[in-house]
C-alpha cells in the first residue's frame, strides 16, 4: 500500500500522540505512587529510584514508535531532539543507579538478617533494570546521531540545494553551431577556390 506524503504525516502525528500519552501515563502512575515526596528518607529514596526504573523501562517501546514515525516521516529536528533526550536520560539513569547502589547498601545493614535475601534479590533486579536502560539509551542515542551525521545537515527552509544546481548544470544542453547564410554571389568564387559550400558555420 502507498501512502502519499500527507497521510505519511497524518500517521506520524498520530504515532507521535499515542507514544507521548503512553509515557505521561508511566510517569503518572509513577508520581502517584511515590506521592509525597520524601527525599530525605533512605527507604523512601530506595522504593522511588526502583519504581522510576520500572517507568523508564515501560518507555523503551513508545521511545522506539516515536523514532519510529521520525525516521518515516524524515523529521530530522525531531530525531534530533529524540537524540539528546535519550542520551540526557542514559546519564541521568546512570546516576540514579549509583545513588540507588549506595542507599541499598546503608539499609542492607539496618535490616534483619531473614529479610537481606529477599531485599538483595530486588535490589539486584532494579540495578540490572537500571544497567539495561542507561547501556539502551546511551546506544539510542548515539547510533541515532551517526545516521544524522551520515545524511548530512539540516538546510533551511528556503535553501537552495547544491545538489539540484548541479543537477540542472550536468543537464544543460550543450551549444548548437549557427548557420549564418552568406551571398551566393560572393561564395561562388570562394567555393571554387576552396571547395565549399555557400555557407559557413559560426560556432
Amino acid at each position: 500500500m502507498n501512502l502519499s506524503t500527507t497521510q505519511l504525516r497524518l500517521l506520524g502525528s498520530v504515532m507521535y500522540f499515542a507514544a507521548a500519552a503512553l509515557i505521561l501515563n508511566y510517569f503518572a502512575q509513577f508520581t502517584i505512587q511515590v506521592w509525597p515526596f520524601k527525599l530525605t528518607e533512605l527507604n523512601w529514596r530506595v522504593g522511588a529510584a526502583g519504581l522510576f526504573m520500572d517507568a523508564l523501562m515501560s518507555t523503551v517501546v513508545p521511545q522506539a514508535i516515536l523514532y519510529f514515525a521520525a525516521v518515516m516521516n524524515n523529521d530530522r529536528k525531531t530525531l534530533q531532539a529524540l537524540r539528546w533526550v535519550t542520551l540526557i536520560a542514559g546519564v541521568l539513569t546512570i546516576g540514579l543507579l549509583l545513588g540507588f547502589l549506595l542507599d541499598s547498601v546503608q539499609i542492607r545493614a539496618q535490616l534483619p538478617q531473614n529479610v537481606k535475601g529477599n531485599f538483595m534479590k530486588v535490589a539486584l533486579r532494579a540495578g540490572l533494570v537500571g544497567i539495561l536502560l542507561s547501556t539502551l539509551f546511551i546506544w539510542f542515542g548515539l547510533s541515532m546521531g551517526k545516521v544524522l551525521k551520515s545524511q548530512g545537515t539540516v538546510r533551511t527552509p528556503g535553501a537552495k540545494d547544491p545538489a539540484n544546481d548541479m543537477l540542472m548544470v550536468g543537464t544543460r544542453e550543450p551549444s548548437r553551431p549557427t548557420l549564418r547564410s552568406i551571398d551566393t554571389n560572393d561564395s561562388k568564387t570562394a567555393g571554387k577556390k576552396e571547395g565549399t559550400g555557400g555557407l559557413s558555420v559560426d560556432v
